[in-house]
Order: C-alpha cells, then structure tokens, then sequence
C-alpha cells in the first residue's frame, strides 16, 4: 500500500500484490490518507463481540457444567443441556 501511495507502483499491482480488487485499494488508500497505518488495522479490535455471553450468565453455564454428572459433554450438547435444564442461552 505504501508503494501505490507513493505511486511507485499503480493500483492495479497493488491490488494483485495484495489479492484485493482496485476497488478495495482505492478505498484502502482514501482510509491511508486519513487515518494513516492505522488504517489497515480491523476497525472492531480490541472490542467484545456481540455475541459474548454476560458474565452472570457465564458463571451459571460454568456451575451447571462443572457438576460430575456433565462431564465429557462436548460443546453442542452442553449448549442444549444449559438451554434445557436451566433456560440459559
């Protein structure tokens, strides 16, 4: 990106160097200008996602699971116990 910034390649190359179409360069280069290197960097980083259970709800989901009776549930299968057993989603 620092080439075609500088033009010493076109945008074309850059796109191909970084398997990206020119589009997605141009648009890559606006946001350079910008906001400099940070640019390049996902703009949720750094963020929880939205999916992220609470922590409450976690806590209950670990006291649930933790009990000898669950042991070796995969994943799948400790979701829908949860789900079934205690209503925790």
């Amino acid at each position: 990106m620092k080439k075609a910034k500088r033009k010493l390649i076109t945008q074309k190359q850059a796109a191909e160097e970084i398997g990206v179409t020119e589009r997605q360069v141009r648009r890559l280069l606006r946001k350079l200008r910008r906001k400099g290197d940070r640019a390049v960097i996902h703009e949720l980083r750094g963020r929880a996602s939205n999916r992220k259970l609470s922590a409450e709800a976690e806590r209950q989901a670990m006291a649930v699971l933790s009990d000898p009776v669950y042991q070796g549930f995969g994943p799948t299968l400790a979701r829908s116990t949860c789900a079934s057993c205690t209503g925790l989603r």
